[in-house]
């Protein structure tokens, strides 16, 4: 075996050589992977407090960095087919800022850091100021079943970290039970809009809120 490693010794340290860079490009392959998460926005839009429209919309950052909510857009589907989208940013019975008022109790605009959550309300009042918005007739009790609501999604734009880079972040929730008292979300998980054109239809639909 001595012999064998003293004839090959050329051949044998260049494979020893090519290993090592092997194992050293793993590893920075997996410090890179790790840096690249550490970067990613990461907000998860949830469904808490029941099952039923009076459950309400929760949004966290579990990212490593703050993040500046922009916009958030209600998009909803009815049974007829008929398709709208509203911003749904501010609150609705907010009164203009006078020195009282707090800013959470007026938008749902702002900053938000790294492991907190912002409530967004029950998902009843947000689809209720959408249909209001559209000047669909609609009951204040029961607004799902008057404007026969199918499904709808949540759509929060927002800028992350020191470029401002414009993400979004959308889930689908439907509706079902008797009189479609029920919802839930169409998915496991959030989908992230990061593709060049979701990009462009991001940033045209805050230039339409401006």
């Amino acid at each position: 075996m001595w012999d064998f490693m003293v004839a090959n010794a050329q051949a044998l340290s260049v494979i020893a050589s090519f290993g090592t860079m092997l194992i050293w490009l793993f590893y920075a392959h997996l410090l890179y992977q790790a840096f690249k998460r550490q970067r990613q926005a990461r907000l998860l839009i949830n469904q808490a407090w029941g099952q039923g429209v009076n459950s309400v919309a929760i949004v966290s950052n579990m990212s490593h960095e703050p993040v500046y909510i922009q916009c958030v857009m209600l998009s909803f589907c009815l049974h007829d087919g008929r398709k709208f989208r509203t911003a749904v940013t501010d609150f609705d019975d907010a009164e203009p800022w006078n020195g009282r008022n707090n800013p959470d109790d007026v938008t749902r605009q702002g900053p938000l850091g790294p492991a907190s959550h912002m409530n967004f309300g029950t998902f009843r009042s947000l689809i209720l100021r959408s249909a209001q918005h559209h000047g669909l007739t609609v009951h204040e009790a029961d607004p799902m079943e008057d404007i026969g609501l199918r499904d709808f999604k949540i759509t929060v734009i927002c800028n992350y970290g020191p470029s401002g880079k414009t993400i979004g972040v959308q889930r689908a929730f439907l509706l079902y039970g008797q009189h479609n008292k029920k919802l839930k979300p169409t998915s496991l998980d959030n989908r992230r809009l990061e593709s060049r054109m979701a990009q462009r239809k991001l940033k045209r639909w805050l230039s339409e809120e401006m």
